[in-house]
């Protein structure tokens, strides 16, 4: 047998008994150290059991899991013991490392998806503050129906937009990310929204009943 072809029989047989590597996400959490000895929990959503919650303890301050990046939905979320005002976590599972700080405004990054899912949570958040905002000065001027329907009006306009900016992320996601928020954001879409989204074929991203 020529030598040459024996070398790559070889090289095949070698490379073909290397194990397959697989793609993994780590989470590396802050928390504040008053929690030290307390359980964070990592929750597959929509549908969680028992067996499929993971779970650490804060240490220092600190806390980490390492994941397989398939693409499911969890939120990151303290122990109810802790009785703390801390805000739970929607990521995605994706390979890297995600940076996340947990705390009463919660946040990460470090991996493309979760960097966009964590700009569209910001966005969340300003336009609730803005539209509480304006609900305040409702209530405060009640009594006289020019302001409160311009009010009204600004309050409408707000939802309206991030209404906007979330069937945009969502069209541009159309992955479980993007179907697990269609099923809990389908609501909020105007029927064209939703029928686009549909067309698009977000359906076959929603998670199983």
């Amino acid at each position: 047998m020529n030598k040459h072809f024996f070398y790559l029989i070889l090289l095949f047989c070698i490379s073909s008994c290397q194990p397959i590597t697989k793609k993994m996400m780590n989470i590396e959490g802050v928390v504040s150290s008053e929690y030290n000895g307390q359980i964070i929990y990592l929750v597959p959503r929509p549908h969680p059991t028992p067996e499929t919650v993971d779970s650490a303890y804060i240490v220092n301050g600190t806390f980490s899991f390492s994941i397989p990046a398939d693409s499911a939905i969890y939120d990151i979320v303290i122990s109810r013991r802790a009785n703390a005002p801390i805000q739970r976590l929607l990521i995605v599972a994706e390979e890297g490392t995600l940076h996340t700080t947990i705390g009463m405004n919660s946040s990460s990054t470090g991996t493309p998806l979760n960097n966009q899912l964590q700009h569209w949570k910001e966005q969340m958040e300003s336009a609730g503050e803005k539209a509480a905002l304006l609900s305040q000065k409702i209530n405060k001027n009640k009594k006289d129906n020019t302001i409160t329907a311009i009010l009204r009006r600004q309050r409408d306009s707000i939802y309206e937009s991030f209404g906007d900016s979330t069937f945009c992320f969502i069209k541009q996601n159309l992955n479980p990310l993007g179907g697990y928020l269609f099923m809990t954001l389908e609501h909020m879409f105007n029927e064209q929204q939703a029928n686009d989204l549909k067309r698009l074929g977000i359906e076959k991203w929603k998670p199983e009943p």
